[in-house]
This record gives structure tokens, sequence and C-alpha cells, in this order.
């Protein structure tokens, strides 16, 4: 998992909605006892083609049981499930 939100900033930069859509998935993960993220898996769920995502497959993070504790730690906050909205029409990638 990353380490800070410094860490989180460097690689998403301007992209703070992917940095949430990456955090939010870990997260539902998370919740449903999974462990390990594999990379390239989680590449494909944010919209990038299978052949870029493949070269990944072999690369995977752990989410330790503190996740949520970390998160918070960043500045992170625990939102509900009724206040992530989406807009219709709206392409994630």
């Amino acid at each position: 998992m990353f380490k800070s939100k410094t860490e989180i900033d460097e690689l998403f930069g301007k992209d703070s909605e992917v940095a949430g859509l990456v955090i939010a998935i870990c997260a539902t993960m998370f919740d449903n006892g999974v462990r390990i993220i594999p990379l390239g898996g989680l590449m494909r769920l944010l919209g990038v083609p299978s052949d870029k995502a493949k070269a990944h497959d072999e690369q995977a993070f752990e989410l330790a049981d503190d996740f949520y504790e970390q998160l918070e730690e960043m500045g992170f906050e625990k939102i509900s499930d009724s206040q992530i909205q989406i807009p219709n029409n709206t392409t994630l990638h």
C-alpha cells in the first residue's frame, strides 16, 4: 500500500479523482476480505487497456490490517456509500 499521502500525490499528480477511485477500490476489496491487490487487475478496473495492464499481472501490493487507520493518518476521511455519486453518462477512464 502507499506509505503516505505525498506518495499518492506523486503517483497520481493532479488526478485526485483517480487516486480516490484507487482508494475506494482498495477499501471495497479490504471490506470483502481481499488483502492482496493485483496491480494488473486494478489497472483494468481503472480502464487501462488489457494489453498494457498485462505487463503488471505479476505485481501486487498488500493491504495492512490497519488499512483504514493508515488512510486516516494520511488525511482521508471515510464516507458513507450514500455520499458517493457518479454522474450519469460519465466515463471513468
